[in-house]
């Protein structure tokens, strides 16, 4: 369906590959790899019609349509999220309108046979082509992709260039090319995203062609990975794991080819040496020396250059080395997003943060750092405890008038220069790259030389928020396995499953502004998630607290009190139950009045589908009449009225479904505060 042949690209003297022959088939999912630099997205850009090749051709099947999301676009503004998404499904629009039009016309021709019919073919084409369903496919995929439902009006140029990427992405999807062309389509992403658009991509019928350095992304979704190097592109049949133990199979058969061949050269030489000059052994030896010229060399073993990289020691510090109590934060007392919160960092811990998103992730990660304010509480900083606080925005600390390799310095406290520059060069800067002035660096570029200043600096405990954007697989490797090693504390955002498998020995889950701990890997954590396991929140302050009475008593004890009587004691147990019950009773009046409004929404939500269903069966009951027909003002009508009552029967179904979830989900909470 897609070929390319011959094709040449460069940029001056410097050619970034030649020769690329490529078929892709329907229904491949390929993942295009290569080296920083190899020239991977300006492929993309020619096969997407962007760019011209300097040489060689891309030839398409008859009517196939490509969709194309590059790493950057232009502004969206002056429509809405929304309106924005529903351009993806242009072709259901342009449907729509005609059926007006010719419902309008109708309104003036009564008796017109071939406009009637004109409006009955449309009318299907809309059906087959989702149209009742298209609202609420909008929805779906921007909700899956980390809109809420009350962002979907507002107005794209309020949104980040993350989040207007989100809405060219959700566009994109709804058009449902024949083949789409995606480029680091989960650099904008937060994990729930990320996992909602592999679900997304694996049900796509088309072909798909994916840049992206998230190992696990490409494991789900890829059944093919392309090569690129200056040489072309090959191929290999399965998922990137696949593609890495072909190649260490191909590596281990290449050296043991070598050391045959090598060992077969040096047997001919010996030979050519020892009877050269023998008369009755000369015409073998020249035998030999024919046979040696003849014999080829075999080809290259491609070694993968490992750079190890060790973060500086930390300094000593204490056991427990950040805590929040008692932590009120949010934009006002009606507004908070945490209330009474308690968490600490332990020496040697790797956190992850997880959660929705919006769930307030970075906000507590900045809470930890020092980064925001709040209303009440305390952050403590443990003894001798040293965070670094590494921020999306990092690179704004910079010094522009630096050379990359002068600013990089400025953190490092080791002696080796050399040493400096590979950690360098294991995050993409070669030796020209660390001659630059900050000052014309890229964004990205800015982001991985900050990374390299955070990593050069000693401290005991490490804040990271996205550390991995803007790095390729080779340097999240070598960031992962840095930490995985440094014994200091880490806590972490990142979109990226494999990274976090990696580096992080627990879990925390934000949501609603509790904090919930797993123990083990983000993979174990999904795991236990699945089979039903939730242990309680962290507690807010004052759940540890203990009754009334024991806090009395054993605060009279530690005076040095005289202990109380038996009767004493089976008297305040007795107190202690009584008050147990009156807790318990208004835990439960408490549940009750929170689930009485989700039961109403549910109940209304059912109404409506049932009036909805009602309405609809008695527009289809009348289009069953053939005395309807005889009035064409009708015809038109009832359609219009029956398209209206399927669409709204398609959101109406999903408020249902949600509000109908909403209580499930508060009625098992409910069960398991209770046991």
């Amino acid at each position: 369906m897609l070929w390319l042949n011959g094709v040449e690209k460069g940029f001056g003297p410097q050619v970034l590959f030649e020769g690329v022959d490529w078929q892709v088939n329907p229904g491949q999912r390929v993942g295009l790899i290569g080296p920083n630099g190899a020239g991977k997205s300006t492929l993309m850009r020619i096969i997407a019609g962007e760019l011209e090749a300097d040489k060689g051709a891309v030839t398409a099947a008859k009517g196939l349509s490509l969709g194309y999301l590059p790493q950057e676009l232009h502004e969206l503004r002056d429509v809405t999220v929304r309106d924005a998404a529903r351009q993806g499904l242009e072709a259901v629009w342009a449907i729509q309108r005609e059926l007006e039009r010719v419902a309008e016309r109708l309104t003036r021709e009564h008796d017109d046979a071939a406009l009637l019919a004109r409006y009955g073919a449309l009318q299907a084409d809309f059906e087959r082509a989702g149209g009742f369903e298209a609202d609420a496919r909008v929805e779906q995929v921007l909700c899956g992709l980390g809109f809420r439902a009350d962002e979907l009006d507002g107005d794209c140029g309020g949104l980040s260039g993350g989040w207007q990427m989100r809405v060219a992405l959700a566009r994109l999807l709804l058009r449902r090319p024949d083949v789409l062309l995606l480029d680091e389509p989960t650099n904008h992403l937060d994990l729930r995203s990320v996992d909602w658009l592999c679900h997304f991509l694996k049900g796509f019928p088309g072909a798909l062609i994916l840049i992206s350095h998230d190992r696990w992304f490409l494991n789900e979704i890829c059944t093919h990975i392309a090569e690129l190097s200056p040489e072309g592109v090959e191929v290999f049949v399965g998922d990137f794991e696949q593609y890495v133990a072909a190649l260490d199979l191909r590596r281990e058969q290449l050296e043991r080819q070598r050391k045959a061949h090598a060992r077969k050269v040096a047997s001919l030489e010996r030979f050519i040496e020892r009877f050269k000059a023998k008369a009755t052994k000369a015409t073998q030896a020249q035998s030999r020396a024919k046979q040696l010229e003849r014999l080829q060399a075999v080809g290259e073993v491609r070694e993968v250059e490992t750079i190890h990289f060790k973060l500086p020691p930390p300094p000593k510090c204490g056991r427990v080395v950040l805590a929040l109590e008692d932590l009120h934060q949010g934009y006002s007392d009606d507004a908070l997003i945490y209330r009474g919160l308690e968490v600490q960092v332990e020496r040697g811990e790797h956190i992850a943060l997880v959660g929705p998103n919006g769930a307030g992730k970075s906000t507590l990660l900045k809470l930890l750092a020092g980064a925001v304010g709040y209303q009440r509480g305390a952050r403590v900083l443990g003894h001798l405890a040293k965070p670094y606080y590494f921020a999306q925005h990092q690179a704004q600390d910079l010094d522009l008038a630096k050379t990359v390799l002068e600013e990089a310095q400025s953190s490092y406290l080791g002696e080796s220069i050399s040493q400096l520059r590979g950690v360098l060069g294991a995050f993409l800067f070669d030796a020209e790259d660390i001659k630059k002035r900050v000052a014309v660096l890229s964004g990205g570029e800015k982001n991985r030389l900050a990374l390299v200043k955070m990593l050069l600096t000693p401290a005991n405990v490490l804040l990271l928020d996205e550390p991995t954007n803007h790095l390729d697989m080779g340097s999240r490797e070598v960031l992962s396995d840095a930490l995985r090693a440094y014994p200091g504390a880490v806590v972490l955002i990142s979109h990226d499953r494999h990274f976090i498998d990696a580096v992080c020995d627990q879990v925390w889950e934000v949501d609603r502004g509790r904090v919930t701990t797993f123990a083990g890997s983000y993979s174990e954590y999904l795991e236990r998630v699945a089979r039903g396991e939730r242990p309680s929140p962290l507690p807010l302050h004052g759940e540890r607290a203990l009754t009334p009475s024991r806090a009395a008593s054993d605060s009279a004890l530690g005076a040095g009190a005289t202990p109380v009587s038996a009767d004493e004691a089976r008297a305040d147990a007795k107190a202690e139950r009584r008050l147990d019950r009156q807790r318990q009773q208004e835990l439960r009046a408490q549940r009750a009045r929170a689930l009485r409004p989700l039961r109403q929404a549910a109940e209304a939500a059912e109404a409506q589908v049932v009036a909805l269903e009602e309405r609809q069966g008695a527009l289809e009951a009348l289009q069953c009449d053939e005395a309807h027909y005889a009035d064409a003002q009708a015809v038109v009508r009832v359609a219009a009225e029956l398209r209206a009552v399927q669409g709204a029967l398609v959101a109406a179904y999903a408020t249902w479904e949600a509000a109908t979830l909403a209580v499930e989900e508060a009625e098992a909470r409910a069960s398991e505060e209770e046991a």
